[in-house]
């Protein structure tokens, strides 16, 4: 057996209408979402009146059109996340929500395929405005893509043409336009690439180029920025007076005060920010992206961009985009990531700091940035096969995107800090509340991060537990089913029955993940030799680091039926910080499996959380609770002998206020 990457790569993507999750950790998760989040997601839309919003255009309501400019969006991703629920969670009441919204959008829609609230209610006659500010085509790219998402799933055509229709009128406007029309925030390229491949028009492949290739080039970029903010500034303040007027004309309350977004951070901030701004960073604007050598700027943004890039090398094969995507994943992994997978150190710029930069208390780490790493290391995963982008999925997935929504699924974290000295809470809603819907897209496709395949090829990325039947070969006349048991992340046994319909030869790539060595596997009772490549170690600043991780190729002639037993030992690490990552020194943090752990204050009442010490010279003691659904804790002791006890991170601030800790002190002051 032997581990390598295969120097072409091109998968095919498993649906995850093919993929059955049943799996012990994450089946309650994707259930808890389907029945509670989603809904949950709907009545705030319903409260806030965002979909009044879309209600008052159709003609049909009496009110005024509420909320900051990109408010649509959230709306739009929610539909998106129904849509993919409902492969796996049959429900009349969510179908028939989704549906009263399609039909919603479609008469909101103009004849001509805009669909852009505000504009539509406040400046009906004016257009792409202000696209570095306004979200418009941010707004119309979720749009297009729960479009397409709806018709993957459904088979139905009434969504997917309402984003044709939005595409082609995207088509007309900007295949025209000079250099300087482009988003202010991409999304609008990941969506028109799905959608030439959805439909085969290359015009939206073009026109999705057009937006990757044009950004970095306008000289201009200040002056146009400063243009658009203070049109913005003019145009919410007329906003405004007619709001005020309209209440006070008809006697009625606007919508409820929402919690906005706390920017904690130094006071220099605000003039990076400013500088940022004006120099085209935060919006990755500052120059072409072949000339980029590491992720700046606002992350979500970042991360969007570079599933787009990830998306058009796929389609093109430009080597160059490819190797420009690589030294950008490096610096990020390498020198702008927190040890729980965040991204996004500074809370003001929502954005990257410089390299090291990773203070705990002041980190940001927006779960909507995490959810667009995600999506960048799958679209890097399919473009070059190497498991660094599959381990970093899995990582993310628990320790990034995971903490972002409530154990019940009625509130979430916007930022997820790696320390908290109290006052930090979930919120059931936000003024800006685009990660709920996007948390709930995300889990609703997880099935599509376990597997993919080729001809005679299967290749197991995630170890959740699931069912899937494959029809492989040339063609595609050879069934084979796969059912996965996985005891992740609390141990490292995992199960997997492989079943033909007769004798058939293919390559089984297995990943061995980077938490884990001295693994053992073993196929139908002959137990597999794994080789661990001799490769160079790769220092991270967080201390984690997906380079460890490998494939295993297992190829021969399968029987009818197969057994892989596989063993994954799940240690208690402890981690360690770049030194060059100032905060950290002297400090370790704990991990067990794939699964970051924190010391939270109610579990740790007589210790001064963040503040606490942890004596190394005695032994950790590994503990099934019962508490906060059922977790693995570890127990420490500090300098005084006394319990510590940490809690995997997805689970923190589920038990109210409490301050937290990832990093701890490992020496007696």
């Amino acid at each position: 057996m032997n581990s390598h990457i295969p120097k072409s790569v091109k998968f095919q993507k498993i649906s995850i209408s093919k993929v059955k999750i049943k799996d012990n950790f994450w089946t309650p998760k994707l259930e808890t979402n389907a029945s509670t989040a989603i809904f949950h997601q709907w009545a705030m839309l319903e409260e806030t009146k965002c979909i009044d919003n879309f209600r008052i255009l159709t003609e049909k309501e009496d009110g005024f059109r509420e909320g900051l400019v990109y408010w649509d969006s959230d709306a739009h991703k929610w539909s998106e996340a129904a849509a993919r629920i409902l492969v796996n969670f049959k429900d009349k009441n969510l179908e028939d929500i989704l549906k009263e919204y399609i039909s919603l959008i479609e008469k909101t829609q103009t004849k001509d395929g805009y669909l852009f609230t505000y504009n539509q209610f406040n400046f009906p006659k004016k257009r792409w405005k202000n696209l570095l500010i306004e979200h418009e085509l941010y707004s119309l790219g979720h749009l297009i893509e729960a479009g397409i998402a709806h018709h993957d799933i459904s088979g139905r055509k009434k969504y997917l043409n309402i984003a044709i229709k939005t595409a082609d009128l995207l088509v007309k406007v900007f295949n025209e336009s000079n250099s300087r029309k482009i988003p202010g925030h991409q999304e609008i390229e990941i969506a028109l690439i799905k959608l030439f491949r959805k439909t085969k028009n290359e015009a939206y492949l073009i026109l999705a180029s057009n937006f990757i290739e044009k950004r970095g080039r306008n000289l201009f970029h200040p002056f146009q920025l400063l243009r658009e903010y203070l049109s913005y500034s003019i145009r919410e303040k007329k906003v405004t007076k007619r709001r005020r007027l309209y209440y006070s004309d008809n006697s009625l309350e606007g919508v409820r005060l929402l919690n906005g977004l706390e920017y904690h951070g130094k006071s220099s901030l605000n003039l990076k920010y400013i500088l940022s701004a004006l120099s085209g960073q935060n919006l990755q604007n500052q120059k072409p992206i072949r000339k980029m050598k590491k992720p700046v700027g606002h992350s979500v943004r970042f991360g969007y961009y570079a599933t787009a890039a990830a998306l058009l090398y796929q389609e093109t094969g430009d080597a160059t985009l490819l190797a420009t995507l690589e030294m950008m994943w490096d610096n990020m992994v390498q020198k702008k990531m927190y040890l729980t997978g965040g991204i996004g150190a500074r809370a003001i710029l929502e954005g990257f700091g410089n390299d090291y930069e990773l203070d705990n208390l002041l980190s940001y780490n927006e779960t909507c940035a995490a959810i667009s790493s995600v999506f960048w290391n799958w679209e890097m995963l399919l473009s070059t096969g190497d498991s660094k982008y599959a381990d970093l999925i899995e990582w993310q997935l628990y320790n990034a995107v995971l903490p972002g929504m409530s154990l019940d699924g009625k509130s979430y974290a916007y930022s997820n800090p790696l320390e908290s000295r109290g006052g930090v809470k979930r919120q059931e809603w936000y003024k800006t509340a685009c990660c709920p819907s996007n948390i709930s897209r995300t889990l609703a496709q997880l099935g599509k991060f376990i597997y993919t395949s080729k001809v005679n090829e299967v290749w197991i990325h995630q170890y959740i537990g699931s069912e899937l039947e494959l029809k492989m070969g040339r063609k595609a006349n050879k069934p084979v089913q796969i059912t996965m048991n996985s005891e992740l992340p609390w141990e490292g046994n995992i199960r997997i029955n492989i079943v033909n319909k007769e004798k058939y030869r293919f390559t089984l790539y297995l990943r061995i993940p980077s938490w884990t060595r001295d693994c053992e596997i073993i196929v139908n009772g002959e137990k597999i030799e794994v080789e661990e490549p001799n490769n160079e170690k790769v220092r991270t600043a967080s201390g984690y680091s997906p380079y460890d991780s490998y494939y295993i190729t297992i190829q021969k002639s399968w029987k009818v039926n197969n057994k892989i037993e596989i063993y994954f030992p799940v240690r208690v690490k402890q981690q360690i910080s770049h030194p060059k990552v100032k905060n950290n020194r002297s400090k370790i943090a704990l991990t067990r499996g794939p699964l970051v752990y924190c010391f939270e204050g109610i579990d740790n009442p007589t210790h001064n959380i963040p503040s606490a010490e942890i004596n190394l010279d005695q032994p950790f003691k590994i503990e099934q609770d019962d508490l906060l659904n059922g977790i693995i804790s570890i127990r420490a002791k500090d300098f005084g002998f006394n319990t510590l006890t940490a809690i995997p991170y997805y689970s923190w601030a589920n038990r109210g206020d409490s301050p937290m800790q990832i990093w701890i002190d490992d020496f007696k002051k």
